[in-house]
Protein backbone atom coordinates (compact mmCIF):
# COMPACT_ATOMS: atom_id res chain seq x y z
CA UNK A 1 0.00 0.00 0.00
CA UNK A 2 1.35 3.09 -1.24
CA UNK A 3 1.18 5.53 1.85
CA UNK A 4 2.77 8.97 0.50
CA UNK A 5 1.11 9.68 -2.87
CA UNK A 6 3.56 12.49 -3.87
CA UNK A 7 6.54 10.09 -2.90
CA UNK A 8 5.33 7.34 -5.43
CA UNK A 9 4.43 10.06 -8.51
CA UNK A 10 7.97 11.57 -7.41
CA UNK A 11 9.68 7.58 -7.95
CA UNK A 12 7.57 7.29 -11.28
CA UNK A 13 9.17 10.21 -12.43
CA UNK A 14 12.75 9.59 -11.38
CA UNK A 15 12.51 5.99 -12.56
CA UNK A 16 11.45 6.65 -16.58
CA UNK A 17 13.96 5.41 -18.91
CA UNK A 18 13.79 8.60 -20.89
CA UNK A 19 15.08 12.02 -19.76
CA UNK A 20 12.00 14.31 -18.99
CA UNK A 21 12.37 18.03 -18.80
CA UNK A 22 9.66 20.34 -17.11
CA UNK A 23 9.29 24.59 -17.34
CA UNK A 24 7.02 26.41 -15.95
CA UNK A 25 5.05 29.01 -18.27
CA UNK A 26 7.52 31.95 -17.33
CA UNK A 27 10.46 29.32 -18.87
CA UNK A 28 11.89 28.42 -15.23
CA UNK A 29 13.27 24.93 -15.14
CA UNK A 30 10.58 23.14 -12.66
CA UNK A 31 12.19 19.74 -12.45
CA UNK A 32 15.00 17.46 -14.46
CA UNK A 33 14.90 13.68 -13.94
CA UNK A 34 17.44 11.53 -13.50
CA UNK A 35 18.15 10.06 -17.15
CA UNK A 36 17.40 13.35 -18.72
CA UNK A 37 20.71 14.15 -16.66
CA UNK A 38 22.28 11.51 -17.78
CA UNK A 39 20.93 11.98 -21.44
CA UNK A 40 22.27 15.59 -21.41
CA UNK A 41 25.38 15.07 -19.44
CA UNK A 42 24.24 17.47 -16.99
CA UNK A 43 27.21 17.77 -13.96
CA UNK A 44 24.22 19.30 -11.54
CA UNK A 45 20.93 18.81 -12.05
CA UNK A 46 19.46 21.03 -8.62
CA UNK A 47 21.90 24.01 -10.79
CA UNK A 48 19.31 23.86 -13.40
CA UNK A 49 16.17 24.15 -11.38
CA UNK A 50 14.44 27.45 -11.47
CA UNK A 51 16.86 28.25 -13.84
CA UNK A 52 15.17 30.25 -17.31
CA UNK A 53 15.69 27.19 -19.61
CA UNK A 54 17.78 29.06 -22.22
CA UNK A 55 19.96 29.59 -19.66
CA UNK A 56 19.85 25.93 -17.72
CA UNK A 57 20.69 24.42 -21.45
CA UNK A 58 22.49 26.85 -23.34
CA UNK A 59 24.61 24.13 -24.25
CA UNK A 60 21.96 22.56 -26.20
CA UNK A 61 19.99 25.55 -28.84
CA UNK A 62 17.88 22.63 -30.36
CA UNK A 63 16.06 21.56 -26.90
CA UNK A 64 16.01 25.31 -26.40
CA UNK A 65 14.43 25.88 -29.08
CA UNK A 66 11.46 23.02 -28.60
CA UNK A 67 10.64 24.14 -25.37
CA UNK A 68 10.60 27.72 -26.85
CA UNK A 69 8.21 26.72 -29.76
CA UNK A 70 5.90 25.09 -27.24
CA UNK A 71 5.70 27.52 -24.89
CA UNK A 72 5.12 30.04 -27.30
CA UNK A 73 2.99 28.65 -30.10
CA UNK A 74 1.15 26.03 -27.86
CA UNK A 75 1.33 23.47 -30.28
CA UNK A 76 3.00 19.99 -29.15
CA UNK A 77 4.86 17.10 -30.67
CA UNK A 78 4.12 13.43 -30.60
CA UNK A 79 7.13 12.18 -32.22
CA UNK A 80 10.35 14.15 -33.76
CA UNK A 81 14.29 14.40 -33.48
CA UNK A 82 16.94 16.92 -33.01
CA UNK A 83 20.43 16.56 -33.07
CA UNK A 84 22.27 17.85 -30.19
CA UNK A 85 26.02 18.00 -29.50
CA UNK A 86 28.11 16.91 -26.32
CA UNK A 87 31.80 16.87 -26.61
CA UNK A 88 32.02 17.51 -30.06
CA UNK A 89 30.08 13.96 -30.55
CA UNK A 90 26.56 14.54 -32.18
CA UNK A 91 23.60 12.73 -30.48
CA UNK A 92 20.18 11.96 -32.14
CA UNK A 93 17.62 12.89 -29.46
CA UNK A 94 14.32 11.75 -29.95
CA UNK A 95 11.37 13.62 -28.22
CA UNK A 96 7.96 14.59 -27.82
CA UNK A 97 6.37 17.74 -26.23
CA UNK A 98 3.35 18.23 -23.94
CA UNK A 99 1.43 20.60 -21.83
CA UNK A 100 1.00 20.31 -18.03
CA UNK A 101 -2.63 21.98 -17.34
CA UNK A 102 -3.87 22.29 -13.66
CA UNK A 103 -7.37 20.89 -12.53
CA UNK A 104 -9.06 23.85 -14.24
CA UNK A 105 -7.32 23.19 -17.45
CA UNK A 106 -5.15 26.51 -17.02
CA UNK A 107 -1.50 25.91 -18.29
CA UNK A 108 1.13 25.14 -15.53
CA UNK A 109 3.60 24.78 -18.01
CA UNK A 110 5.29 22.24 -20.65
CA UNK A 111 7.28 19.38 -20.48
CA UNK A 112 9.51 17.16 -23.11
CA UNK A 113 10.40 13.68 -23.00
CA UNK A 114 13.30 12.23 -24.88
CA UNK A 115 15.56 9.70 -25.24
CA UNK A 116 18.84 9.37 -26.71
CA UNK A 117 18.04 6.73 -30.19
CA UNK A 118 21.84 8.01 -31.51
CA UNK A 119 22.70 4.27 -31.85
CA UNK A 120 18.91 3.03 -32.62
CA UNK A 121 19.14 0.45 -35.58
CA UNK A 122 22.66 0.79 -36.08
CA UNK A 123 25.78 -1.96 -35.00
CA UNK A 124 28.01 -0.89 -32.33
Amino acid sequence: MVKNIQEYYQCILDNLTGGLISVDMSGKVVYINPTAGRILHLEDIPACLDKKYDAAFESYPALTDVIHETILTGKTVRRAEISIMHASTPLIIGYSTMHVRGPGGQEMGVTVVFQDISFVGTKK
